[in-house]
């Protein structure tokens, strides 16, 4: 009777174990293409907070006022890069990410340094307070 229990103690152990490992962030490759029609500058500030759910790795936030630049496009959309600061995604590990945006709809993010974008569990109208210039 006590090895059951220490049998069941330690697979009880093992499973929290397990099941408190983070999913990694699943992406494919993906180039970014720098659109000469467009100047980096050009962007847009998010008129108040929006949550959103990579179709793999935490769920994050992101903030109201938070202005974001064009930074190119991909395959998926126009790739827009957060203006003084960096937003990342969480899984196994930390990644930066940049918006992917169709039609003011974020469909997923650019991650910059695997050169890969991850969809979005549910594409989200983004809530643009303005299109505007960003100052450099």
């Amino acid at each position: 009777m006590h090895a059951f229990s220490l049998r069941s103690f330690a697979r009880l152990i093992a499973l929290l174990l397990v099941a408190g490992c983070a999913a990694s962030v699943k992406h494919m490759p993906e180039n970014l293409i720098v659109d000469d029609s467009t100047s980096e500058a050009d962007g847009f500030s998010l008129g108040h907070q929006v949550q959103v759910s990579p179709a793999s790795g935490s769920q994050r936030v992101l903030k109201a006022g938070s202005q974001w630049r064009r930074a190119g496009k991909i395959s998926h959309g126009d790739v827009y890069k957060p203006y003084n600061g960096i937003f990342t995604l969480e899984g196994a590990n930390v990644h930066e990410a940049w918006l992917v945006v169709v039609d003011r709809r974020l469909v997923g993010f650019y991650l910059p340094v695997e050169r890969g974008f991850t969809p979005i569990a549910t594409v989200v109208e983004l809530p643009l307070s303005s299109t505007r210039k960003t100052r450099e």
